[in-house]
Parts: C-alpha cells; sequence; structure tokens
C-alpha cells in the first residue's frame, strides 16, 4: 500500500475564517419562449403557415412521384420503368421546389406586426 500524505495542520487562526453567505436568490424570472414575439403572439402569420402548407405538400407530391417501379415479372428488367421521367426529373424538382417555398416562408416577415401611425405621419388624399 501506498502511504498516504499527512496535510498541513491549519493554523488556529485560518480555522476561524468564515465564508461569506450564499447570496439570495431572485425570484424566477418569466423567460421569452423562442415561439413567442414579446406577448403570447406566435412568430409566424398565417401567410408563413400557408407558404408552410405548400411547401409540404409540394415535397409530399414529389415523394409520391418517386415511388413504384416494381418489376412485374422479376426476370425481366424494363429501366422505362425505374429511369422514367417522373422518378429522375419531375420528383426531385418537386422537392427541391417544396424546399425553398418552406424556406420562403420561414424568412418572410408576417403582415400581422403592422406599425402604427406616428401623430406626424397622416395621410393626405388629394
Amino acid at each position: 500500500m501506498a502511504k498516504q500524505q499527512q496535510r498541513p495542520q491549519q493554523r488556529p487562526q485560518q480555522q476561524a475564517k468564515k465564508t461569506a453567505p450564499a447570496p439570495a436568490r431572485r425570484p424566477a424570472e418569466k423567460r421569452e419562449s423562442i415561439f413567442s414575439a414579446g406577448s403570447r403572439d406566435f412568430i409566424f402569420g398565417n401567410k408563413n403557415l400557408i407558404y408552410f402548407g405548400i411547401g409540404l405538400g409540394l415535397i409530399l407530391a414529389g415523394l409520391l412521384a418517386m415511388t413504384g417501379g416494381a418489376m412485374p415479372d422479376p426476370s425481366k428488367w424494363e429501366p422505362e420503368r425505374i429511369y422514367s421521367f417522373r422518378r429522375i426529373t419531375l420528383a426531385p424538382i418537386l422537392m427541391v421546389a417544396g424546399f425553398v417555398v418552406v424556406i420562403l416562408g420561414i424568412f418572410k416577415k408576417p403582415d400581422d406586426s403592422a406599425t402604427p401611425l406616428e401623430p406626424n405621419d397622416t395621410a393626405t388624399s388629394a
């Protein structure tokens, strides 16, 4: 067994020293959610959600366009079933378009947050 080193004994002055008390806890502040802007409003407006729905529909249409292609006769190879225009060209275009529409929906500013007119901004009609 290895010998344990003995700690030097503390002087009586150091033993009498006390540490400062822990700081008092502040009441828990209400944190803002990443999904809300200020109050309880949703960050995305109706137009944004419409963009999300259209993008999701395009992505699902692209996935559906890729499905199928099973050979009816396992001993016969038909490349036009697998390598058709629908699976090779149309489906990826639909999916990329869907992702682009979803990204546009994320970055588009919602129209619901219209700024109120200032007192100096008066509309004059001719």
